[in-house]
Formats: C-alpha cells, sequence, structure tokens
C-alpha cells in the first residue's frame, strides 16, 4: 500500500485528473488525512519559525501564549477545516447534481493539498534572504495556492461526476461562504457591541 501512496503523491502533481480520480474511487480515508495533516503540520511549523510577524503582533497586543499551544491549536483548526470545508464542499456538489460520496470527496481533496509541500522548503530559505526571500517566498505560495484550488476543483469533478463548470461553480460559492460566513459573524458582534453602548 505504501508504494500506490507514494504513486498517488506523485500522480497529483504529474497527472491530476488519472490520479484523483483513482484516489476518489479508492477512498484511501486514513491515509488522505495524513497526507493533509502531515502537509499542514509542516507548512505550519515552517511558518512559526519564518515569525510572520505573529511575535510582534502579540507584544504590541500584550499577549502571550506558548508556540506549543499555538501550534497543537493549528493541528486542531487544521484537521476541523478540513472535515466542515469537505463537508460543505460535498452538499454543494450535491446541489450541482454530484453523485459521489463524502469520504470519496474527502480522500481527492486531502491529496489535492499535497503540492503545497513545496512551500516549507521555500519558506525556511526565504528566513535567509531577506526581503527578496519574502517577496519570492510570497509569489511561490501564492502559484502554489493557485494550483491547490485548480486540484481541489479537479478533485471535486472526479469524485462527484461533474463537470469542470459545475465543479467551479461548486468551489467558487464553498469559498463565497467561507468568507461571507465569519464577515457575518463579526458584523453582527460589533453590531451588538455598538447598540450596547
Amino acid at each position: 500500500m505504501f508504494d500506490k501512496i507514494i504513486e498517488w503523491l506523485f500522480g497529483v502533481m504529474a497527472r491530476p485528473v488519472q490520479t484523483l480520480n483513482e484516489i476518489a474511487r479508492e477512498k484511501p480515508v486514513g491515509w488522505a488525512l495524513l497526507v493533509a495533516l502531515g502537509v499542514g503540520v509542516l507548512t505550519l511549523a515552517a511558518n512559526t519559525l519564518r515569525g510572520e510577524g505573529i511575535e510582534e503582533t502579540m507584544v504590541e497586543m500584550d499577549i502571550f501564549i506558548a508556540p506549543l499551544y499555538m501550534f497543537i491549536f493549528g493541528v486542531i483548526i487544521i484537521v476541523v477545516g478540513l472535515f466542515v470545508i469537505t463537508g460543505l464542499l460535498h452538499l454543494i456538489a450535491k446541489l450541482f447534481g454530484g453523485q459521489g460520496g463524502y469520504w470519496n470527496l474527502f480522500s481527492a481533496y486531502c491529496f489535492a493539498e499535497f503540492p503545497m509541500i513545496i512551500s516549507v522548503p521555500v519558506s525556511l530559505v526565504s528566513i535567509y534572504l531577506g526581503f527578496v526571500g519574502t517577496i519570492l517566498g510570497g509569489l511561490t505560495v501564492f502559484g502554489l495556492g493557485l494550483w491547490v484550488i485548480v486540484l481541489q476543483v479537479i478533485a471535486l469533478r472526479e469524485s462527484h461526476g461533474i463537470s469542470t463548470g459545475a465543479s467551479i461553480g461548486a468551489y467558487a460559492i464553498h469559498f463565497l461562504l467561507i468568507i461571507a460566513i465569519p464577515v457575518a459573524i463579526v458584523i453582527t458582534l460589533v453590531t451588538a457591541f455598538l447598540v450596547s453602548i
């Protein structure tokens, strides 16, 4: 099985349509979660080492949270986020006529995250390149992010048997909901606070 996982990891980058289709059919849920969690944890660790301005912001706000607790919280957010986002995408795909199951999509979606592993060495090298490293690292991560979005759209299409257009539409709606819900919560909280003054 390990040989198959390695084949899928490289297949996601070299021949994504066939690979994500096969992953969606096979449903290696445990391996998929391990891949996404591994990529997420390594990316989180690399960004923590870079600093990303977090320490300065926390000092300015007079907040102290041990890095270990931040890391554990990050891991929890990664896992919960994977299940919630996949569930949301699954429901929206069903509205577009999708025929696949949740675990089909979950498996393909998690493997679609794999190319972000490239951001780990890029983030670590950018530490030593100063401002230029920050720019190059940012552009690389942006490009990788776009690539992963394309792979996630393919994963959605292949796991649910919908058209590319329907897959893009479902992904766009999910993306808007992910932005709209937190914004609505913030607006509600700010409004409630202002009314109470």
